[in-house]
């Protein structure tokens, strides 16, 4: 009988489902929104129930026709996520969720309870209050009630995999951006949740996320509709299955995501903390020996989103078109529409057109808008250089891969070939990369690379821009 693999990336605002197969084939694809409940002070939350309804509605999709051939699933999710469980493991509340600014109300006051610098030496994590280090705080002052009577503290896809297996689990890339897991032990950090105020057993098992759970129970796979033998993967955080399902587990290959938000990264065999008081890199662990370092920006695809919507009323092919007669002509673009995560920069940072003349045209000011996010990855990747860790070339994923301009815009302004994979969904490939690997199908990542990782273009630096 043929194993093939589930994957399920939990988005914030999508839910995605497909069947994987040996060769990085996506032999199905479901997508489903994942609606958010918001309110004026901050809520952004999803409700763990109806989450949990779209996971099943995506799993039973994408399965048809394939019930009883699925061997594993591996899900992945948003970082940022928490959602607190009562005793008997039901939520005391929704799911906040990445975009949720509540914790906003107590960041400061938390700052100064702890010792950012000792912090960021054991997490790797930059202290913002988008971490469910913050969050977790914001519940004890301003909502105490469900704080005393929580259980677990679990992410998006901790709760997933509570509701599949009965018991709490999680893995370390997820926690890796909880700002409370050693980056370097790959166990919760004692400093960090003695500051919460909270013990080890209030926090899910972690669990290496290329090691293989017990079956599915038999009711769960019956809801789900699944009639094989079901195993369960932990998987890893959406940005490392993109990561993973675009190349970079090979050696000294960096990993671009263009979507709303971006991200530059590496796979690298040791943790890398900044070695400047600024705290540019976030020191996530990846999988298999390997840690993602680099950062991520706010302010990507929204960038062309906004000049779309709100300033030219144009479809994406028009505003590449526009853009691509001719080059910004001086015009800078700082693209900080939502503010940005590094610390230097700040949540009040906001775009700007500068040097802006009556000379101007939109092509000009479309261009100069992919050139600011450009440049705003080309910051991160100083920070990389800057700690010596070498990048001989990039792959990279994300809804900004289809336009050749921007990919061509990207390659001369990092000075790195990059590559691009003919994968619509990176995310479900990584995991199900993954889950080969742990099943023992491949002997090692790199060899799953590369017999599921398909090269379709390359964009080459130009040396005169």
């Amino acid at each position: 009988m043929e194993n093939l693999i589930l994957s399920v990336d939990i988005g914030t605002t999508n839910l995605k489902a497909g069947v994987v197969d040996e060769k990085g084939n996506i032999l199905s694809l479901y997508r489903k929104e994942t609606p958010i409940e918001r309110d004026n002070e901050g809520k952004a939350e999803h409700n763990p129930e109806v989450l949990f309804g779209a996971f099943v509605e995506a799993v039973k999709e994408a399965a048809k026709g394939f019930e009883d051939k699925i061997s594993l699933i591996v899900p992945s999710s948003y970082m940022f996520g928490l959602i607190p469980v009562d005793e008997n493991l039901n939520p005391l509340m929704g799911m906040m969720t990445l975009l949720d600014l509540r914790a906003k109300e107590t960041y400061e006051e938390f700052l100064k309870t702890m010792d950012v610098k000792e912090v960021y030496k054991r997490t790797g994590y930059t202290p913002t209050f988008h971490a469910p280090l913050f969050k977790i705080y914001w519940l004890k002052k301003k909502r105490n009630e469900i704080f005393n009577k929580t259980r677990f503290f679990l992410s998006s896809k901790d709760f997933i995999l509570l509701k599949l297996l009965g018991e709490p689990f999680t893995e370390p890339s997820i926690s890796s951006a909880t700002g409370y897991m050693n980056v370097n032990t790959l166990d919760w950090d004692d400093y960090a949740i003695s500051i919460l105020g909270i013990d080890k057993n209030r926090l899910p098992t972690i669990v290496s996320s290329d090691k293989i759970l017990a079956d599915l129970p038999l009711e769960t796979k019956r809801l789900l509709g699944l009639s094989g033998d079901v195993k369960v993967l932990t998987g890893i955080y959406d940005g490392g299955a993109v990561g993973i399902g675009i190349g970079t587990f090979e050696e000294e290959v960096g990993a671009i995501n263009i979507g709303t938000t971006g991200m530059f990264r590496v796979a690298y065999p040791e943790a890398i903390f900044d070695k400047e008081e600024s705290m540019r890199l976030q020191t996530y662990y990846l999988s298999s020996g390997k840690w993602f370092i680099g950062a991520a920006i706010n302010n990507a695809g929204i960038v062309l989103k906004w000049l779309r919507d709100n300033v030219f009323n144009m479809s994406y092919d028009e505003l590449t078109a526009e853009a691509s007669k001719g080059d910004s002509s001086n015009l800078f673009f700082i693209p900080y529409l939502t503010g940005e995560r590094d610390k230097e920069i700040g949540n009040i940072a906001s775009g700007v057109f500068f040097g802006l003349k009556n000379t101007h045209n939109k092509g000009h000011m479309i261009r100069a808008g992919m050139e600011g996010v450009a440049f705003s990855l080309r910051m991160l990747y100083e920070a990389l250089k800057d700690n010596n860790i070498k990048i001989k070339e990039i792959r990279a994923g994300g809804g900004g891969t289809k336009s050749p301009l921007w990919m061509e815009i990207f390659a001369s302004t990092l000075g790195l070939p990059i590559k691009v994979s003919n994968v619509e969904e990176p995310a479900l490939v990584g995991s199900a990369l993954l889950g080969y690997y742990a099943m023992g199908r491949y002997k090692t990542l790199i060899e799953a690379t590369r017999e599921m990782v398909k090269i379709e273009n390359t964009y080459v630096p130009s040396k005169e821009k």
